[in-house]
């Protein structure tokens, strides 16, 4: 971080799984001074599960992930450019119309913002309360300079989706308590094909998520979310908040899916209350 993205130039590939450690620096081209926003590490292992919906083959060509929701707000954050990186990818691949804008926006002074944006949009599937529910955007955003991301602007690039007819709210209590939005954000499994007329999942999913724990190999557990995507009673993901008992507050939620019986961390997003 700390240069415009280029786009469609640059890193593209397909989602791969998390490695053991990834740090994310934001590095000033002005004074060259390099900051750790944050870094994922220790990435608990889980016991291995029954075979069910994902295979290694039919994931390929797919981008997995967890869309944040605030009654219909839908929100992506992209901390660690996998997304841009298959955006790349499946703009090439499918030949998107595409431009890239840069401008400025007024937060305290004239913060830089590269936008990059799709003439059609970019389809994707969100999947919850046996539903699977249709929606895109058509803009990624990024405030790219190291110097206000650390002080005004959105420190991670960014989409906001068109909403879709899911509502997913916080009780009246939890609303007014910051800290527990912060630490609890509602998160909702999605996925963007590379093609969306041609990919490996039926159309006739009716997913139903619910609280779990599991079992990690050094016989730990872990309290989050699970999602059955095919009613087999065998679940296809999870995910959970990793809350680190700092000032401030920071929150990694780390997403696990089922591929032919492992579970593999596929994708993760990060909060940190300032």
């Amino acid at each position: 971080m700390g240069t415009t993205p280029a786009f469609p130039e640059g890193d593209a590939s397909l989602q791969k799984p998390l490695v053991a450690k990834t740090t994310i620096v934001c590095k000033d081209d002005l004074t060259g001074r390099s900051t750790i926003l944050h870094e994922l590490k220790n990435n608990p292992k889980f016991k291995k599960t029954s075979a069910s919906l994902f295979t290694a083959e039919n994931i390929k060509n797919l981008y997995i992930f967890l869309t944040h929701i605030d009654s219909t707000y839908l929100f992506i954050e992209d901390c660690d450019y996998s997304l841009l990186k298959f955006l790349r990818y499946k703009t090439k691949e499918q030949n998107l119309q595409f431009a890239v804008i840069d401008s400025t926006e007024y937060i305290v002074k004239e913060e830089n913002l590269r936008v990059i944006r799709w003439f059609s949009g970019i389809p994707y599937y969100i999947y919850d309360e046996n539903f699977v529910f249709e929606t895109k955007f058509d803009t990624y955003y990024e405030f790219w300079e190291c110097s206000y991301k650390s002080e005004y602007g959105s420190k991670y690039p960014y989409a906001i989706p068109q909403p879709a007819s899911l509502r997913k709210n916080y009780d009246e209590e939890q609303s007014t308590d910051l800290k527990y939005i912060l630490s609890n954000p509602i998160m909702v499994f999605s996925i963007i094909p590379l093609n969306e007329n041609n990919y490996d999942l039926p159309f006739n999913l009716q997913p139903q998520s619910f609280r779990t724990s599991f079992e990690t190999t050094d016989d730990s557990d872990i309290e989050g979310t699970g999602i059955d995507l095919d009613g087999d009673k065998i679940l296809d993901g999870f995910w959970y908040m990793d809350i680190k008992n700092t000032r401030p507050v920071e929150v990694f939620v780390r997403l696990y899916i089922n591929v032919d019986s492992k579970w593999v961390p596929i994708w993760y997003t990060y909060f940190k209350e300032y």
